[in-house]
């Protein structure tokens, strides 16, 4: 975890702190901006940044590092931390990132601002004058750009892993709780407003749309176009060893791994740890579907059920292990989807 805010923690902490000398020249940030690529990540956002425009080469420079790195590290910690599948590591995790590690820049940080005084009213172009100092005014707009991506980062991590945490922070709390300054009057960073649309039935699906938060309904194989008989050795292979009914009906299954709404369940005749780690080989060991954005077990509740017709619990579902009589039965089903 210690190598997750690498880039960021060197803006804050050591060679990449732009009041240092080797870091006070403009010019040679242009080459630098220049071969900077555009950082992409596959990770649904909850919130952005809304600051200011970059002024000079450096101030672009930081601002794209700064963004990119963003992103980058949400998706390696979101990855990171949803690996670890039991209660304890989860909490360890969130724990470590959040509580130690991230509130620990964000009141560093605050020193540092009242130290420097890196004030936002440098770069509130409403209020700046040319007249300041114009290398004073750039570290300012990193540093304060630095503090809404820690602040960004903490949120996403936060909202991602939300029903292990108890003591939520909202964007205000940055300010009065760890910065120690006030609220700003114009907004820095906002959560993204999600539309829902209802799907309406159509007479033939075309394609798989990207599914809205909470409107998970299924898991998506990823090969389910392109290779479609390896679901049907998956179900023979679950049906032979007991796992699923033998009555259950290959349309069926496929449903389960297609994305769509699922109004047939399919009833799993193993045990509840069996069921268990059949998800975790499926989803987080070998990630043979698309994410689900931490809704792996929501979704596995929705897609099968009990011999006695009833649910399983979700919340209960994540907590087991894996069977150790039957295990290898169930990476030999899996190996079958590769």
């Amino acid at each position: 975890m210690s190598n997750q805010t690498k880039i960021l923690d060197d803006i804050l902490y050591q060679g990449l702190r732009p009041w240092l000398e080797k870091n006070s020249v403009d010019e040679k940030f242009a080459p630098k901006f220049r071969s900077l690529k555009e950082a992409s990540t596959d990770y649904l956002f909850r919130y952005e940044i809304k600051f200011e425009r970059p002024f000079d080469n450096k101030t672009k420079y930081y601002s794209k590092l700064i963004l990119n790195t963003l992103k980058t590290d949400v998706e390696r910690l979101y990855n990171l931390i949803s690996e670890d599948d039991t209660e304890n590591l989860i909490r360890y995790w969130l724990e470590d990132t959040l509580n130690k590690r991230l509130k620990t820049r964000l009141k560093d940080i605050g020193k540092l601002i009242k130290e420097k005084e890196f004030d936002l009213t440098f770069i509130d172009p409403n209020k700046a004058s040319i007249e300041f100092d114009q290398a004073h005014k750039a570290n300012t707009y990193i540093i304060q750009l630095l503090k809404l991506a820690y602040m960004q980062l903490y949120l996403e991590i936060q909202d991602a892993f939300s029903t292990w945490i108890d003591d939520k922070l909202v964007i205000e709390d940055f300010y009065t709780q760890l910065l120690l300054e006030p609220i700003p009057q114009k907004v820095l960073l906002t959560e993204i407003q999600i539309i829902e649309v209802e799907a309406k039935d159509e007479p033939t699906k075309k394609s798989h749309p990207e599914p809205t938060v909470n409107s998970f309904h299924s898991f998506t194989y990823k090969q389910f176009s392109t290779s479609p008989d390896k679901l049907t050795d998956l179900c023979d292979s679950l049906k032979k060893n007991n796992f699923i009914s033998k009555e259950t009906q290959l349309s069926n299954f496929r449903k389960i791994f297609s994305g769509d709404e699922i109004k047939t369940p399919v009833i799993w005749t193993g045990n509840v740890s069996e069921f268990y780690y059949f998800i975790k080989l499926l989803y987080t060991k070998h990630k043979l579907v698309a994410d689900l954005k931490q809704n792996q077990w929501k979704v596995a509740c929705k897609c099968f059920i009990k011999t006695d017709g009833s649910f399983f619990e979700y919340e209960g579902l994540r907590k087991n292990q894996a069977p150790k009589s039957t295990g290898h039965l169930l990476e030999s089903a899996i190996s079958l989807l590769k």
